[in-house]
Parts: structure tokens; C-alpha cells; sequence
């Protein structure tokens, strides 16, 4: 295995023409990042080949962490810095609440999923422990972090959600409305907007705060392995988010 990538920011701009903040979070990440967006979980959304067990285990999951993902929107809202930032952020908001949950409910009915199993799940330790990080990042730390552990979770499916488009729809409507949504230019332009802020903010960061980011989106990215690994396995990590 490569040995990790260590270099601070300004370290690698001086040899990286055109150097992006984000991008030098997404390699701080590794392997963890490419673990997690390469995750066999996900090529099985993809390939149509995933078991149905597994799929309900993952949206359980998913839907139970729907609230906290929709506050640490909010608490997002509240803190960017300007008005064309807190609208990007709130129209998400409204994305979210609306028809995301509404291909939940449709996508339970078609998995037997009953309402009273999703209705009481409680979390797991990973989305439970991915939940705490978001929240504490956007609830109680600075914009920049918020950004930074938002920009890691849904950069992650925009990842995977463009490569599985490629492939021939799966049959089954849960998995290829579940791509479509990660694919679909809205989402992709949200994404890009959230890379566009950081790579504006991060360059006249600290050091020290640059660190910091970079220690959010690598701790994200294993969390994120640890979310498609405890959905496609059943078992969760003994230590979710450990390195």
C-alpha cells in the first residue's frame, strides 16, 4: 500500500498547478476515500446484484439519519457567510424533505419493508457515530468544518452515483431511482458549489485549520466505508470510524 499522503496544503500547491482545496482533502483521505466510494456496495447498486436483505439493512439506516443530515442543513444555513450560500444550502434542505422521502416510502413497500420497522429503527453505531460528526461539525464547530464533513458525504455519492450511470439500469426501481438521484445534474452542480466554496475558503485558512478539515474528511470518508460495509455485511465495525 502507498504510503499516505501527509503534505500540507501549501505544500502541495507549490508543486500542483491549479491545486484545489478539496482535492488535496480528498487525497489527505486516502485510502479511506476510494474505499469508500469504490465500495462493492455500491457496484451492486449499480449491477442490479444487490441482495434485497442488504438494501433494506442500508435504507433503515439511511432513514433514520434523514433528520440529522436535514439539521445539519440547517445549522449550515444559519452560519454561511452570505445570502447566495445560504440559499444553495436551503434549496438542498427542501430537495431533501421532499423527494428523497418520498422514494423511501415507496422503496420500503417494494422491500417488505413494514412502517413500524422503519418508523422505530434506532441507529446503528456507525450512522449513529457518522450522525455525531456531522452535527457536532455544523452544530458546534465553524462553517468551514460543517462544509467540509457535508461536502465529504454527498461528494462520496456523487462519486459513485456518476460511475454506476454508465451501466444499464438496474431493474429494480429503489436501486436506479437511487442512482439517478446522485447522478442528475442538480445534485452534481450542488456538490460543485460546495467544492467551490471550500476551495475559496480553505487556501486562507491556518495550518492548523487546514489540518483540522483534512482530519473531518478522512474521519468522514471511513465512516462512509463503515456505513456500505455494515449495510452489505450485517455486522457493524467494533470501532466505527477507526482508521
Amino acid at each position: 500500500m502507498p504510503a499516505p499522503f501527509t503534505r500540507s496544503f501549501d505544500d502541495y500547491r507549490t508543486s500542483v498547478s491549479e491545486a484545489r482545496f478539496t482535492d488535496w482533502l480528498a487525497l489527505r483521505a486516502e485510502p479511506f476515500w476510494s474505499e469508500a466510494t469504490g465500495h462493492v456496495f455500491t457496484h451492486a447498486i449499480g449491477d442490479g446484484t444487490m441482495p434485497d436483505e442488504a438494501y433494506a439493512r442500508y435504507l433503515i439506516e439511511d432513514y433514520t439519519f434523514i433528520t440529522d443530515l436535514a439539521s445539519t442543513l440547517g445549522f449550515l444555513v444559519a452560519k454561511a457567510p452570505d445570502m447566495p450560500a445560504k440559499s444553495r444550502l436551503s434549496a438542498f434542505l427542501a430537495l431533501l424533505t421532499s423527494e428523497e422521502n418520498d422514494y423511501f416510502l415507496r422503496s420500503f413497500e417494494a422491500l417488505g419493508v413494514a412502517q413500524k420497522t422503519y418508523m422505530r429503527a434506532a441507529q446503528g453505531p456507525v450512522t449513529r457515530s457518522f450522525a455525531d460528526l456531522l452535527l457536532k461539525s455544523s452544530g458546534d464547530g465553524t462553517y468551514p468544518e460543517g462544509l467540509t464533513c457535508l461536502l465529504c458525504a454527498e461528494w462520496c455519492y456523487l462519486t459513485w452515483g456518476k460511475r454506476e450511470a454508465q451501466k444499464p439500469k438496474p431493474a429494480q426501481f429503489y436501486l436506479a431511482e437511487w442512482i439517478d438521484l446522485h447522478a442528475v445534474a442538480g445534485f452534481e452542480d450542488f456538490v460543485n458549489w460546495i467544492r467551490l466554496e471550500l476551495d475559496r475558503i480553505g487556501p486562507s485558512l491556518t495550518g492548523e485549520m487546514q489540518e483540522r478539515l483534512a482530519g473531518l474528511f478522512r474521519q468522514m470518508s471511513v465512516l462512509e466505508r463503515d456505513f456500505f460495509e455494515t449495510a452489505w455485511t450485517g455486522q457493524p465495525p467494533a470501532h466505527p470510524g477507526a482508521a
